[in-house]
């Protein structure tokens, strides 16, 4: 399936993160010649012990351009992951960090591409990117009318100048480079960081731990679709052998979920029954979110995903029971 990436040069920025390790297993399991860089400010190198002797692991911060030029150096594909993003709850309040930070890595990601004349680039963009009021299902709108999401505003223009970025740097350097805007990726192999996690394992987490009654962000009526990790990442890769002309590809399906629903579907596969209170005092950010995709199936080849939501969510549920027992999580936060 990826006989592409075979053989090749791969650096992962990020790679120590939630979907870097899924893209790591992905990449050696084509006969990529792995590496990573990231400095742990959310990832862990444990989270690749698995892939131990398989890849490479360099330490580095991306958001000095030095760092990004020497390491940088050497290779025919980078996947961009490296930036700062977490749930809502960090979100909605720290937008000028997540701005910063995020709209500086992918520059000195590109510019150190561009110095080092990498061959292709998938600059990982975001859902974000869309505004409030977007159509649904969202097709690959232009975002630079309106606003990003309210609640991720410094993320989502973060995300929307890396983009600007990257279509500049296509046409004035002639780089290769893909797109992708992922639509809430989920699954096991996730680290959690306290209240400032995602919606799906901010929910797990809950349940696991016993909490009751548990609370839910917003009215539960809000809606979002989900795509695990392992069919993210396999999409990412199919997205970056096919199109490298800078265009933006959604990177989700048009199966959206009400939150109330997940869950209920979170309660029955984890076998829990506590009490649920909505806190319609919360943000809860965008009434809808699902993707358009057909653009994506144009690009890839009529990709069905793997993991349905109940399997994704069990995979979930064994990752966290597995690490809470051993510990693990106490130096994740």
């Amino acid at each position: 399936m990826f006989e592409f990436y075979r053989g090749k040069r791969v650096l992962v920025t990020g790679g120590c993160g939630f979907l870097g390790g899924y893209l790591c297993e992905e990449l050696v399991n084509a006969g990529a010649k792995v590496s990573v860089i990231d400095n742990f400010a959310s990832g862990t190198r444990e989270n690749l012990d698995f892939l131990k002797g398989s890849v490479q692991i360099i330490e580095g911060d991306l958001r000095d351009i030095n760092v990004a030029v020497r390491h940088l150096a050497g290779y025919e594909v980078v996947f961009n992951l490296a930036g700062i993003a977490f749930g809502v709850a960090f979100s909605n309040i720290h937008n000028a960090e997540m701005f910063y930070s995020n709209t500086t890595i992918q520059l000195n990601v590109l510019e150190a591409c561009r110095i080092n004349r990498t061959g292709r680039v998938l600059m990982v963009s975001s859902s974000c990117v869309y505004p409030d009021d977007a159509p649904i299902p969202t097709p690959e709108l232009p975002v630079f009318t309106g606003n990003p999401e309210s609640v991720n505003s410094g993320y989502g223009w973060a995300k929307r100048v890396g983009e600007l970025a990257a279509t500049y740097y296509h046409e004035n350097y002639q780089m290769d480079i893909a797109i992708c805007r992922p639509f809430n990726p989920y699954g096991g192999r996730y680290l959690w960081h306290g209240m400032n996690s995602h919606v799906i394992p901010m929910l797990v987490k809950k349940v696991l731990d016993g909490d009751n009654p548990l609370v839910v962000w917003g009215s539960g009526e809000q809606s979002r679709n989900f795509i695990h990790a392992k069919d993210a990442v396999r999409l990412m890769m199919l997205i970056l052998e096919n199109r490298t002309d800078a265009r933006p590809v959604n990177l989700g399906f048009d199966n959206d979920i009400k939150v109330c629903d997940l869950v209920k579907t979170i309660l029955e596969v984890s076998g829990k029954s506590p009490k649920v209170v909505f806190d319609t005092e919360k943000p809860e950010g965008r009434k809808r979110k699902s993707a358009d995709a057909t653009f994506l199936q144009d690009t890839v080849g009529n990709y069905t995903p793997e993991m349905p939501l109940e399997e994704g969510i069990r995979d979930m549920i064994q990752w966290y029971d597995r690490n809470k027992q051993a510990g693990t999580f106490a130096k994740w936060a």
